[in-house]
């Protein structure tokens, strides 16, 4: 069914990295996520009122909720994709996040009121009506949640949707749930407790704790979450594939929603190179990543002494220093000012973020004593960096 759907309604399905492709994945899990929701909110309600059972009926609600969640990622499907323009010249695909943390907190709000009425039904419990049909509607509720949950994984795995991800854990959610309404409904046949409030308050919690996980997933990458190291990784191999390319650093990917990022890098270059040729190779190194990631690449060039003997040597102590200091520390821009008194050993350390403050200080310090303890004249200049 889902294959079906994505063939006869996504035209170029294919196409991922399209952007208006994209948004017709986005609409096409809206538009059914819609028509679920809502059916299955209709029929939940009505069983609601013809049994009393306040859990039922929250979930029913968390169905609405889940169909105005699907209206929200729509629009902000149809958001994202407006071409950019003098105020944002860098598109509105972060539009995708927003529409993401509207939804967690729309789910929030219906987490918080539905434990507030199963407190109050716990308090005052009420009997509720059992009957084969209800169950088995139920059961119908479950498999077309479980289905929709496997409909939007496959659609946000293809184009690599938070948002789609995160609407197929609320379905698989409403599975949990709605299985837990289930088992009240038999419970109430064998006691008196008023066992509906307290699944009614487990549903609740269901639902407050996938709106909170929502909220993470959307929050992080409007924050500004680390780069995925699979695709930093790669856009520094194609950087150092290139003739003339000595090394890379500096690594920054700035994220204006999916498949829209900016980035900017430092490359190591002979400082030997005629500026002319090295210049061409940069523009094509730039060129590659926007091609084979769609990442848009600035290249600033370092220039850095290979050639010469003494300088190696020392960058090669400095290394070996660092290394036994601790072996995730690495450096780059590594140069030296010669004097016959003192020797300046310029340059930066790249350290992981557990390195803060006193920290850092302290490791500063005992770089330049490692140093001094093979010559006294040597003076460490250190830029404390951090991995990005």
């Amino acid at each position: 069914m889902t294959k079906f759907i994505i063939k006869h309604f996504i035209p170029d399905y294919e196409n991922v990295k399209n952007a208006a492709v994209r948004e017709r994945y986005g609409t096409v899990s809206g538009i059914v996520g819609i028509l679920c929701n809502i059916l299955l909110f209709l029929v939940k309600l009505s069983i609601g009122f013809i049994t009393s059972s306040i859990s039922i009926a929250a979930d029913a609600v968390n169905n609405l909720s889940d169909a105005l969640s699907s209206v929200i990622s729509l629009l902000g499907f149809k958001i994202a994709n407006k071409a950019p323009d003098e105020a944002h010249p860098f598109g509105y695909g972060r539009t995708e996040y927003l529409a993401g943390l509207l939804v967690a907190f729309f789910i929030g709000v219906v987490g918080l009121e539905f434990a507030k009425s199963s407190v109050n039904r716990i308090i005052n419990p009420e009997p509720v009506l059992f009957s084969p049909v209800l169950l088995l509607i139920l059961a119908i509720s479950i498999l077309v949640k479980l289905w929709l949950g496997v409909f939007n994984k496959e659609l946000g795995t293809r184009i690599n949707s938070t948002v789609l991800l995160a609407t197929m854990q609320d379905s698989l959610n409403d599975v949990i749930t709605t299985s837990v309404v289930v088992v009240g409904m038999i419970a109430s046949r064998f006691t008196s407790l008023p066992v509906d409030g307290y699944i009614g308050l487990v549903v609740a919690l269901f639902i407050l704790y996938s709106g909170i996980g929502i909220a993470k997933d959307t929050l992080s990458p409007l924050i500004g979450q680390a780069a995925d190291p699979d695709i930093a990784k790669n856009i520094e191999n194609i950087i150092l594939g290139f003739d003339g390319v000595v090394g890379v650093h500096d690594l920054i990917i700035h994220n204006y929603g999916a498949g829209k990022s900016l980035a900017s890098i430092h490359a190591e270059v002979p400082d030997t190179a005629n500026f002319v040729q090295i210049h061409e190779v940069i523009d094509e190194a730039e060129k590659a990543v926007w091609k084979q990631t769609g990442v848009f690449l600035v290249i600033h060039m370092d220039p850095v002494a290979i050639d010469n003997e003494h300088v190696n040597e020392l960058k090669k102590l400095t290394l070996s220093v660092l290394n036994e200091i601790d072996n995730r520390l690495t450096m780059h821009d590594f140069r030296i000012v010669d004097g016959e008194r003192n020797i300046n050993l310029i340059f930066d350390v790249v350290a992981p973020f557990d390195y803060q403050k006193l920290k850092a200080e302290e490791l500063i310090k005992n770089i330049r004593s490692g140093l001094k303890n093979h010559d006294k004249r040597y003076n460490a200049i250190i830029t404390l960096d951090h991995q990005m």
